[in-house]
Formats: C-alpha cells, sequence, structure tokens
C-alpha cells in the first residue's frame, strides 16, 4: 500500500474481513491481515529496487517480502501466500468482491 494514497483500501479490506468473518462465523483470529506501507517519498526507488536496480540496504527487508510473492509494481493483494492483484487499481466494490471470493475459496480448499 501506498501511504496516504491507497488508504481507501486498506479500510475497504478491513471492513470486508470483518464481514467475512461475522458471516462465515469465523473465530477473530481466523483471518490474519498484514499491510506495508510504503511512503510516496520512496515509491520510485522501491520500484526501481523491485526491477533490478540499487537502493538503500534499509529497504531491502522489503523487497525482499513483495520479491518473495513476486511483486514488482503496486498496489498488490496476496491472500494466502498467492498474488491475487498487482499494479492496478480497483473500485472498492471489485476489491471487496475479490476478496470475499478468496476466502470463500480457501475455506472449502
Amino acid at each position: 500500500m501506498i501511504e496516504d494514497r491507497d488508504d481507501k483500501y486498506l479500510e475497504i479490506i478491513k471492513e470486508v474481513i470483518k464481514e467475512a468473518t461475522n458471516e462465515l462465523r469465523l473465530g477473530k483470529n481466523a483471518i490474519r491481515f498484514v499491510t506495508i506501507k510504503i511512503s510516496r517519498d520512496y515509491l520510485d526507488i522501491i520500484i526501481s529496487m523491485l526491477l533490478g536496480g540499487e537502493g538503500p540496504a534499509e529497504f531491502m527487508p522489503i523487497i525482499n517480502e513483495l520479491r518473495e510473492y513476486n511483486v514488482f509494481d503496486l498496489p498488490a493483494l496476496i491472500i494466502n501466500g498467492r498474488k491475487i492483484i498487482e499494479g492496478r487499481r480497483l473500485s472498492p466494490t471489485e476489491v471487496r468482491h475479490i476478496i470475499l471470493r478468496k476466502i470463500s475459496e480457501l475455506l472449502h480448499e
């Protein structure tokens, strides 16, 4: 997530997780949500590093985490270790639909 740019996505994701947890009668810790927020000031550096460029060593943990999931553009959404969305902004409705569908799929695997 890009700080101050993707805050709406963050709120939508939290709402959908809460809704899914209640609707599917899951325990409060059944769905774990982790976010990485990147400052706009460092966005170009992070993207460059993802594509193989050089940058500050302190960014390497973030770069390694994103590369682990083959993320090379932002925003990105990873669910259960799988990249679902990368590099494109979606409407709130699309985000809600994708997350609910993936949660449902994961519960029925």
